[in-house]
């Protein structure tokens, strides 16, 4: 309780546990003078002329303030405040305190989960440039669209030169402190109303406010290049960095993002054709990029008639028993010229040709016929993971046609686990997700979410959305074990996940330094080229047979025998 004037006149017992002062010593002080941390501590004179406004807007509410126990220590305070007319003594204030210091430091920390996620789901891992969610965004936006009208925008495509070699000759270290300083260079000739982006591999992107066009463009290209040409010097090796730029400029109101980056890709080409560490400026006769994807939808139509895609499978590994729980089906093309090609080269064109939803079907089939011929074999007790679409979610009789091709097999429905895109939730469509993941559940097919950690799933949509596991994306896996403040992301997701009773798949792990980490946390199920890289049927057979359980001899045998506390060592890991 205190005056007007904010000096104490009485506390209760708890109030002196609380702040670790007594009665005695907190009567006739102001409670400013000694429960604000020093550094929040207004100065003396301003805490001598405080005093209770009995009309301000202060009672009646809950304040939250970090105060000091006299022992030092820092908590989080909710205080409210009432006001007493105890008549002739006048007025008093009593306020209530109370320490919610393990509330408020939960709460701080799923929301500095969700921004870690949000920031992971627009930014690239290794440069922090923005990645293509963030590029996509950033080209519908008003400002840029209004720039793109009047042609006062331009895209550079920035690609490294013999980045492949830098790898081979030197290693992946080198290769990353190449992107790392190409991504420097980027920021440091971007200008205010400029967006620098990591788009691939060793392939970056600029979009460019350039009033001036064709001098702008140009000038800024050539920026590039001339912060490019010291050399990088990493671990006493001097490594120089050329690189090739494609350029383009907006061409009125009609030309949308998406195009001028298509156009400035075929300006790549021609850079790179030309004899590369030069710039060019797309023209109207440069074609090839639209053309060779012409090409790719032709050949596209003709493989989903022909039956040219088969399916690989890749091992999941059970970290408590050791034993492989399980596998998931991985689409392959095997085109008649180019060979296999994994689904990254193709599944863009198909969407656009309409073609998913089909694939996908063919998909499914392939996966059960595999599955049910690893029941035949004897692995009766694995699980075959599906991936789907939003084209095959969409469409209302897939989990019908799912249910019937599974009895037709003599499959049981608990066999089954269909990985959803996190992006697929959160494109607009949730809803009908939702429904089609519902009916999956009814169904008793299991349900996974898909490279978690890539689209930013709150975990209050985590909670409601009904699946049955999560998988890791191989982003957040690669980063375990240089990046502390991951491990904590990690860690927190595999708590929380056992807390909603859901499993969590760790993907692309590849070192025992990340199996270790993974371990420790009590991540449930592994998957990765550490473990197995994907296989034909007839392959995954041989190798079960072998590896189930692991042997020592295994990859990641041995690191799967040795006791927690002790070092892992990887054996037979071929990268």
């Amino acid at each position: 309780m205190q005056d007007m004037s904010g000096r104490i006149e009485w506390v209760n017992p708890a109030c002196e546990r609380l702040y670790g002062w007594t009665i005695d010593q907190m009567r006739g002080h102001k409670p400013q003078d000694f429960i604000l941390p020093p550094e929040t501590r207004p100065p003396a004179a301003s805490i001598a002329a405080f005093r209770y406004d009995s009309g301000r807007s202060i009672f009646g509410r809950y304040l939250l303030s970090r105060n000091i126990r006299r022992d030092g220590s820092v908590f989080w305070n909710q205080q409210s405040f009432a006001m007493l007319d105890l008549g002739a003594a006048g007025q008093k204030v009593v306020v209530t305190c109370r320490d919610v210091t393990d509330q408020v430091s939960t709460e701080l920390a799923l929301r500095q989960v969700q921004v870690d996620l949000r920031h992971a789901a627009h930014h690239d891992d290794l440069t922090g440039l923005a990645n293509r969610k963030k590029l996509a965004e950033h080209l519908g936006s008003v400002p840029v669209r209004a720039a793109m009208a009047r042609g006062a925008l331009g895209v550079l495509v920035i690609d490294i030169d013999k980045f492949k070699e830098i790898n081979d000759s030197l290693g992946h270290g080198a290769g990353d402190r190449t992107l790392e300083h190409v991504a420097l260079v980027l920021a440091r000739v971007a200008g205010p109303r400029d967006l620098a982006c990591r788009t691939g591999g060793d392939e970056f992107l600029l979009v460019s406010d350039v009033p001036d066009r064709e001098e702008g463009i140009q000038a800024q290209a050539d920026a590039v290049l001339r912060a490019l040409e010291p050399p990088l010097v990493w671990r006493e090796q001097s490594i120089r960095i050329g690189a090739s730029i494609g350029a383009c400029l907006a061409s009125g109101p009609a030309v949308t993002g998406e195009e001028m980056i298509q156009h400035a890709d075929a300006a790549l080409y021609a850079a790179k054709v030309g004899g590369r560490g030069r710039v060019v400026l797309y023209t109207d006769d440069m074609g090839r990029d639209q053309r060779e994807r012409q090409e790719l939808a032709r050949d596209l139509r003709e493989a989903v008639a022909r039956d040219q895609f088969e399916i690989h499978l890749q091992p999941q590994l059970c970290l408590a028993s050791g034993r492989i729980q399980g596998c998931e089906a991985l689409l392959r093309w095997r085109h008649p010229r180019r060979g296999i090609l994994a689904p990254a080269t193709f599944l863009e064109t198909a969407d656009g040709l309409g073609l998913l939803a089909e694939i996908d079907y063919l998909s499914m089939t392939m996966a059960l016929d595999a599955l049910q011929a690893l029941v035949e074999a004897g692995f009766g007790q694995l699980v075959m993971s599906i991936n789907v679409s939003a084209a095959i979610l969409a469409d209302v009789n897939y989990p019908g046609l799912l249910d019937w091709a599974l009895q037709s097999r003599g499959l049981r429905p608990e066999q089954i686990c269909i990985e959803v895109l996190e992006t697929t939730i959160l494109d607009g469509s949730g809803a009908d997700v939702m429904g089609v993941v519902a009916r999956f559940k009814r169904l008793g097919v299991r349900v996974a979410l898909d490279d978690f950690g890539t689209g930013y799933a709150g975990l209050a949509h985590m909670a409601s959305f009904e699946v049955d596991a999560i998988k890791l994306d191989r982003s957040m896996i690669a980063r375990l074990d240089h990046d502390p403040r991951n491990r904590v992301i990690v860690r927190a997701i595999i708590r929380l996940c056992r807390l909603l009773e859901m499993d969590v798949v760790a993907e692309g792990v590849e070192t025992p330094e990340q199996l270790g980490i993974l371990r420790r946390a009590n991540c449930p199920v592994i998957q990765g080229f550490g473990l197995a890289r994907p296989m034909p049927l007839e392959a995954l057979l041989g190798w079960l047979a072998a590896n189930d359980p692991l042997p020592d001899t295994a990859p990641f045998g041995a690191a799967l025998t040795a006791p927690r506390s002790g070092p892992a060592r990887l054996i037979g890991h071929v990268r």
